[in-house]
């Protein structure tokens, strides 16, 4: 909770919670909001989860922006068997799902789009790039040193290789580095684009950096920081024309009535836009929720609050009955995933332009500014 990403889910659920009790709650009930902080610790989140579960007798779980965090606590919900709607990255969560049903039945992706689908979107960003005139085919990689980055690598690896990229130069960072030029002088002496993937990581000084140093190459990747509507300020503006994907288009861009609206809800509530990607997540969570649960009641159930008639409901809601969240419909695949697509949910392709954040594909808000 001391992270921007913490802040932005709390906010998130929050002022859906506020929303929806100002129109009648759910099923006549209002919504009762309790924060935990797992502290990015594995073993505090454990110990968090059992006092959500048996000391404040939750219904339903929603956060988790560590994907390994949220791993390592999958054993402790099976243990206090409440449903958490994650909102992490990481293929693990959900093929532990597929593995064992019964066990991890639990956890449902709402947050963040699996990060399996980050190569095929890296791959149509350069394809994209290459369509616009700006010539890549070979790739420098700077990223996390962190689980989520490290379950994609082989497979983005691979789906570059097949499309005709080739990765160069591969530099894993520790998220306490603050000194990149070394590593942005060698993929500029290798690459044509560098690619970073940061979660985790000083992206600022990243980007920073690549101003200062007069990069000629495009920064283009997945910067997760670059989300955030306050990075032109904490860059000091360097990031300007920096390419970067937005997670399940996590981007205060009016993308639909919805979005706009909670935009301007939010701006209204916190006189910020959302600090994170995590934000936007969390509020459509915090709708899904009451949609299983209504669900459950109009089917007849005799405790639509009940976990396992959740889990239920929860699993209806899939690609044939979507939830039209703000970020677009969104449904579940049978392990619990989030099912991906232009009609569901997907990763947008951004830009940073003179202070704004503009999207480009698939619904453009402006034009690629060639670097």
């Amino acid at each position: 909770m001391q992270t921007r990403y913490g802040v932005a889910m709390e906010r998130g659920v929050m002022l859906a919670a506020k929303e929806i009790n100002e129109n009648g709650g759910i099923l006549g009930k209002k919504i009762e909001v309790v924060v935990a902080d797992s502290k990015l610790k594995p073993d505090v989140a454990s110990t968090e989860l059992r006092r959500l579960a048996f000391d404040e007798n939750v219904d339903v779980i929603i956060g988790g922006f560590s994907s390994g965090v949220v791993i390592a606590s999958m054993d402790t919900l099976a243990e206090v068997e409440k449903v958490w709607m994650v909102a992490c990255a990481s293929p693990t969560v959900t093929e532990k799902v597929k593995e064992d049903y019964d066990i991890y039945k639990y956890v449902f992706r709402v947050g963040s789009t699996n990060s399996s689908t980050f190569p095929a979107d890296l791959v149509a960003m350069l394809d994209f790039l290459n369509e616009k005139g700006v010539k890549v085919k070979k790739v420098a990689v700077i990223r996390d040193e962190a689980k989520w980055v490290a379950d994609i690598m082989d497979q983005l690896r691979q789906i570059l290789e097949v499309n005709g990229y080739e990765v160069v130069m591969e530099e894993v960072v520790p998220p306490t580095q603050e000194d990149f030029s070394t590593a942005l002088l060698e993929a500029q002496s290798k690459a044509d684009v560098i690619m970073p993937l940061i979660a985790h990581g000083k992206a600022a000084s990243l980007v920073k950096q690549w101003k200062d140093n007069e990069i000629k190459i495009p920064l283009a990747g997945l910067d997760l920081h670059a989300v955030n509507p306050d990075y032109w300020d904490a860059t000091s503006g360097k990031c300007d024309l920096e390419i970067y994907l937005a997670p399940s288009a996590s981007v205060p861009a009016e993308i639909n009535e919805k979005m706009k609206a909670f935009i301007e809800a939010y701006k209204k509530e916190y006189g910020v836009l959302p600090e994170a990607y995590s934000a936007y997540g969390c509020y459509d969570a915090v709708y899904v929720y009451k949609e299983a649960v209504e669900r459950a009641a109009k089917a007849g159930e005799k405790n639509p609050f009940d976990t396992e008639v959740l889990i239920k409901y929860l699993e209806s809601i899939n690609a044939e009955n979507p939830y039209p969240g703000v970020r677009g419909n969104i449904a579940f695949t049978s392990h619990h995933d989030l099912v991906y697509g232009d009609k569901f949910i997907r990763n947008y392709i951004c830009q940073w332009q003179n202070g704004k954040q503009v999207t480009l594909y698939p619904k453009a808000t402006g034009e690629l500014i060639i670097q």
